[in-house]
């Protein structure tokens, strides 16, 4: 049986206890015993407020939310076919799998009964808020120390070509067939939730070929696939991007979409020309980065293999799609920490985003969204990136939001879904 959940985490410091005051003089016995025993029920105390008083970590219930209001600023047509895509998710997978939200778990039928019942709450406006409260259960994911952050992505479209001819010249890869992956809880109980990537060579799992490997010292030339050659300039980016199409001359549009990693962790280019003091982090965006290697050529080569993850793609007829394999909508879909979160459940966020007019001023924005991505940089709670879709718009947000705000999961309470049954 396959289950995915997401269980609470909560720290916590108290930060309200002070040092007592210093005295000048030796203490008499009875108040040498006094201030022993007020010294030691201070550090019960501390010990006990400790869960109290930090903000906290991970994902907790929400009981009383009464400072927000659920509005949504999308529009009913994208929430309706980011709900149809879930659900159609649901559909296909086997009725055992089980997805817990706290100490709830929910079979996929019940998660489209969730998603149902929602749009019909939301058909509502009058008394949606009220009826929200009431028929679903609520929580809040937060990052370590507090500070979420959203970050985007979308569909580039680039150009390629069936035959090397420069600038047009990195070849966009299929999955090789000597990827091998493996998923270490599969070997005994007390393995981690942990995949690694390899090869097998001479009966041994060794790290698959890195970055450089692949491009600089041609590791699987003549062994894999090519799709169509790219500028790789354009083929990194669109490996962060993980979906994208590509511009034939002959005038086919090709979808390509994620297909497997090497295994390597990612490394942001941006934080590495941050590191060399280029940059500041209020400068990295996309468009920065790209303007960056634009100017200084001599240096692309050696800043992109700083990154040695490295993506492999296959060929789509729909998409871009997500890893639930449903094509993702624009301003609707999110991508989360796979391990963490219930996939294609609906969630609430709450993010200041960049004013394209004015990209050093935000605006609120608050929606709901259906989780239906993840990404080699999302990881932990409070971190979700947003899918805008394509074009110059959708590129721009995909590259200025780096922002905070606050993220919420959804789903309906057993009884809700067991009266809404009781009406069919």
């Amino acid at each position: 049986m396959q289950t995915h959940f997401f269980g609470p985490k909560l720290r916590g410091r108290c930060g309200f206890l002070q040092r007592p005051a210093r005295r000048s003089g030796a203490l008499r016995g009875w108040a040498r015993a006094a201030l022993i025993a007020n010294l030691a029920a201070v550090v019960v105390l501390a010990a006990s407020c400790a869960i109290l008083f930090e903000p906290k970590a991970g994902i907790a219930p929400l009981d009383d939310p009464e400072d927000l209001r659920w509005d949504d600023d999308g529009t009913p047509k994208s929430l309706e076919a980011a709900v149809a895509q879930s659900i159609r998710y649901y559909r296909r997978l086997p009725e055992e799998t089980m997805f817990r939200y706290g100490a709830e778990r929910y079979s996929p039928e019940e998660m489209i009964r969730a998603l149902e019942h929602f749009l019909a709450l939301a058909g509502h406006p009058e008394d949606f808020r009220e009826r929200l409260l009431a028929d679903y259960l609520l929580f809040e994911s937060v990052a370590p120390g507090g500070e979420n952050l959203f970050t985007g992505y979308f569909e580039p479209f680039i150009e390629g070509s069936r035959v090397p001819s420069p600038p047009l010249d990195a070849p966009l890869l299929a999955r090789p067939a000597d990827l091998v992956e493996v998923h270490l809880e599969r070997f005994g109980g007390g393995l981690p939730q942990r995949r690694i990537v390899g090869r097998l060579q001479a009966g041994q799992l060794l790290p698959y070929y890195s970055r450089e490997e692949i491009q600089a010292q041609a590791a699987l030339d003549g062994q894999v696939r090519v799709l169509a050659y790219v500028d790789e300039v354009d083929l990194f980016f669109l490996q962060v991007q993980g979906s994208g199409v590509v511009r034939l001359p002959d005038g086919e549009e090709m979808k390509v979409t994620y297909d497997g990693t090497n295994g390597h962790p990612y490394r942001s280019i941006g934080a590495e020309l941050i590191r060399r003091e280029e940059m500041t982090r209020e400068e990295v965006t996309m468009q920065s980065l790209r303007g960056y290697l634009a100017a200084h050529p001599e240096r692309v080569r050696p800043l992109l293999f700083a990154n040695p993850s490295y993506i492999f793609f296959r060929r789509t007829e729909e998409g871009p799609l997500g890893n639930i394999e449903v094509p993702l909508t624009p301003g609707r879909s999110l991508a989360l920490d796979h391990r963490l979160f219930p996939k294609g459940g609906l969630a609430y966020a709450e993010i200041e985003i960049p004013d394209r007019e004015d990209p050093t001023r935000t605006r609120r924005m608050a929606r709901f969204f259906l989780v239906q991505d993840t990404g080699g940089v999302i990881n932990g709670h409070g971190r979700a990136d947003v899918f805008w879709g394509a074009g110059e718009e959708a590129k721009w947000y995909a590259g200025h939001l780096k922002h905070p705000g606050r993220l919420f999961l959804l789903v309906a309470k057993k009884e809700a879904l067991q009266a809404t049954a009781g009406q069919q």
